[in-house]
């Protein structure tokens, strides 16, 4: 008779998620502040993702349409070459 092989999974603590920058320290985000616009802009120009940028889904929204709104007016660009 074969034997049974029992398969072992290893277990991975989670990691804790880092506090929403908004939430914690109250800052306004405005679509004119470029400088702090760009924390959340990858180096190609694209929108970061909740996950790297560490916002919460409220406030990643307001990014994003923070982003947007920048970009439409041109202060920030649509794509970088």
């Amino acid at each position: 008779m074969a034997k049974e092989k029992k398969r072992e999974f290893k277990q991975f603590k989670r990691r804790k998620r880092r506090p929403c920058i908004f939430c914690v320290e109250k800052v306004y985000l405005d679509y004119k502040n470029v400088d702090f616009l760009r924390r959340f802009i990858t180096d190609r120009g694209k929108i970061m993702s909740r996950r790297s940028s560490g916002c919460c889904a409220k406030h990643q929204r307001v990014v994003a349409r923070a982003v947007k709104k920048a970009r439409e007016l041109s202060l920030v660009p649509y794509t970088v070459d």
